[in-house]
């Protein structure tokens, strides 16, 4: 019987603790972010009780196994009790882990963690109330703390403990590492989302391999030349279809610095007048990312220049917007519109004195310029500047809604949006449609109009948030015409585009978009009008931030989608999405289209490089001088420095023993475990290389 009770208050205890875990989640919250910046989390009921269930069948196992090989009732002894302890911190490192893994809630670590914590102060508590083998509360509560320590001396404890540490490690890597994020995300795809639709993608650059392209788009004027931006800074020209050829069109990977998180180069579009009396011009939006500080550009680059270098030379900063750098955030789409202004969008860069604010800092809306500096009737120049950063070399339209107001940035066209990366102008409606991606909980579509407000912070998902609302709303407040909730792998909305040509006649008229970490893609009508449910299409080939990142609709009516692939080997896609019937012989790409991957693990020195500086640099520093942006982190959250690979005493360090701190971790060789391990991320070659990279570094 006292064995089927310890079972029994034990489970009570984490059922209350996971209860209490909620109500202080905010508190738990705020002290975790002082060791690591993982995000905020909108709790609701559906997490709290994903949490607690999880919490008690990973119990529920745990204490039955305790009561089977531990005869003492629950708090008969200290040792007992703390034993049980250890029971609880293996329970709960297997729920929180399964629940990170395998669940498709979002990880609610800001419950876990009070949870935790909360339930051994219960079982520590209960001994000292109920516990009969020693005099006084506090000292059988002192009592307990002390067998609690002393079992570190059993080995078992120590496989408890490393259960029970698993989930923080991995933490730790999800938050030091893209590629790690990357891969749980896709892990947890593959785990938990079966779409079923009538729809695939194809790879179509059969013979041209990309490394984490972001952005395509046609030639003016010339149906079988396709710009392909790279996301670390370089543009391509290839031919449609694919013959193999891949030019080099500019290369500003320097001026991009770091990749990482939400950072790189993001849109790009060809001037209005392209080709007219040789006028050559591209326009791109990127992040400039390096030693702590971040500028997002709009530049200018002249493709008429005789080779890349010489383009890259020509390059004119016609907005400059310091940031935070916290690489969040950033927007990214670039598009002349039927008007022939160049559109751009903009996030709200987490710089909350901006929000809902036209007088402040180009930044949470879509913007509206003329390139052209057309003047007269058409546009006008520039009457304000930013609070920060600076604007130049284009004019205002006139007709920009918030022209001559008092203090306002004309180039506004529409705000209140949180971070729309991906726009689609409508030519039959004259609406941009927008993926709006949410922070917590909502994920938005938004037929944007001129002038309007699309009312982030203070609403999203058409829902109240906890920001209060203005007491004047500048523009006209609207919202969003499809929203859907955040769930572990639906939770980064991508913009589409208005499906227009004849190919597809099933998708004519209809808004084709989808969400980058589920790989899913949906159709809707192209209508302003509210919607609560949408088409299921099918699902990409690959997902998570390795996933889709643009749609574009090609000149003989294909409907082509960007697929980054991975950041260390050149496996990104220009993928065609068909039906799934006769879906390979429908593409352009046909046969061959598994053609694109052959070769692409293929390590070069560029891919080694570009591989360490993703997923190494972020401690070591690009140069491998451990001044990395994440120093302070590892400093706080570890009590270490990142290794400095020019020093005598790295350089001591033989090979094997380096390949096996970057695939098992720091801990593997003696060192700190804020050293996550590779293995499972990056392939056996690469790491290798990788080790290769840094004895390579020239000695101090």
């Amino acid at each position: 019987m006292q064995r089927f009770l310890s079972v029994v208050i034990s489970l009570v205890i984490v059922a209350v603790s996971a209860w209490i875990g909620t109500q202080v989640a905010d508190f738990t919250q705020a002290a975790i972010r002082l060791v690591l910046p993982l995000p905020d989390i909108d709790l609701d009921a559906t997490i709290s009780r994903a949490a607690m269930v999880h919490l008690l069948v990973a119990g529920l196992i745990a204490f039955a196994i305790a009561a089977f090989f531990l005869k003492d009732g629950l708090f008969a002894t200290a040792a007992r009790t703390a034993k049980q302890v250890y029971f609880w911190g293996a329970a709960w490192g297997v729920g929180s882990l399964y629940l990170f893994l395998m669940s498709s809630n979002v990880f609610p670590h800001d419950i876990l963690v009070g949870a935790f914590v909360i339930g051994i102060v219960l079982f520590w508590l209960g001994y000292a109330i109920f516990g009969r083998d020693r005099d006084g509360i506090v000292g059988r509560f002192l009592s307990v703390i002390g067998a609690t320590f002393k079992l570190l001396l059993k080995p078992l404890t120590w496989l408890a403990l490393l259960i029970t540490i698993t989930p923080l490690i991995a933490a730790a890597a999800y938050v030091v590492s893209q590629d790690f994020r990357d891969a749980v995300a896709e892990f947890r795809v593959k785990q938990n989302v079966s779409v079923e639709g009538d729809w695939m993608t194809v790879p179509i650059n059969t013979k041209t391999q990309l490394l984490q392209p972001i952005m395509a788009r046609f030639e003016p004027g010339d149906d079988t030349s396709l710009y392909v931006l790279e996301r670390a800074g370089r543009l391509y020209r290839m031919r449609y279809p694919d013959d193999g050829t891949k030019e080099l069109v500019i290369d500003f990977a320097e001026r991009v610095g770091e990749v990482n998180l939400e950072n790189g180069a993001l849109g790009f579009d060809f001037d209005p007048k392209w080709g007219e009396d040789g006028r050559r011009f591209v326009y791109v939006y990127y992040t400039s990312y390096g030693e702590g500080k971040q500028v997002n550009y709009l530049s200018r680059f002249d493709l008429s220049a005789a080779d890349p270098a010489a383009r890259v030379a020509t390059r004119y900063d016609m907005i400059e917007i310091p940031r935070p750098p916290t690489q969040y955030h950033n927007g990214g789409h670039v598009e002349i519109g039927p008007d022939g202004f160049l559109y751009l969008s903009v996030g709200e860069m987490e710089l909350p004195d901006a929000h809902q604010r036209v007088d402040k800092q180009l930044v949470s809306g879509i913007f509206r310029i003329d390139v052209l500096e057309q003047g007269g009737d058409v546009s006008m120049p520039i009457a304000n500047q930013q609070a920060a950063g600076k604007t130049q070399g284009y004019y205002i339209p006139r007709d920009n809604p918030f022209v001559g107001e008092p203090g306002a940035l004309g180039e506004f066209y529409a705000l209140g949006l949180r971070n729309p990366f991906r726009f689609h102008h409508d030519a039959e409606t004259g609406l941009l449609w927008t993926g709006e991606v949410g922070s917590n909980v909502w994920e938005e579509v938004n037929a944007v109009a001129k002038g309007g407000n699309y009312q982030y912070p203070y609403n999203e998902g058409g829902k109240p948030t906890s920001f209060k609302k203005p007491g004047k709303v500048v523009g006209k407040e609207t919202g969003p015409v499809y929203t859907y909730q955040h769930t572990a792998y639906d939770r980064s909305v991508i913009g589409g585009i208005v499906y227009r040509g004849t190919r597809w006649p099933d998708l004519t008229g209809k808004y084709i978009f989808g969400d980058n970490y589920s790989g899913t893609l949906w159709a809707m009508p192209a209508v302003n009008q509210k919607v609560a449910t949408v088409e299921v299409l099918g699902q990409a080939t690959k997902f998570a931030q390795r996933g889709f990142t643009s749609i574009i609709e090609a000149p003989d009516g294909r409907i082509l989608i960007t697929l980054m692939g991975s950041s260390s080997a050149p496996n990104g896609e220009i993928a065609e999405l068909v039906t799934k019937e006769g879906g390979v012989e429908q593409s352009i790409g046909g046969g061959g289209a598994a053609a694109a991957a052959a070769g692409a693990d293929e390590l070069t020195e560029a891919s080694i490089r570009e591989s360490y500086v993703t997923n190494c640099a972020r401690c070591h520093g690009e140069t491998g001088y451990g001044d990395g942006p994440d120093k302070a982190l590892m400093r706080e959250a570890w009590g270490v420095e990142p290794t400095n690979f020019h020093t005598p005493e790295f350089k001591a360090k033989d090979r094997a023993e380096i390949v096996k701190a970057i695939r098992e971790g720091g801990g593997a060789v003696g060192l700190s475990d804020g050293m996550p391990p590779w293995t499972g991320v990056l392939e056996d070659k690469e790491m290798e290389a990788i080790a290769d990279y840094v004895r390579a570094m020239p000695s101090e």
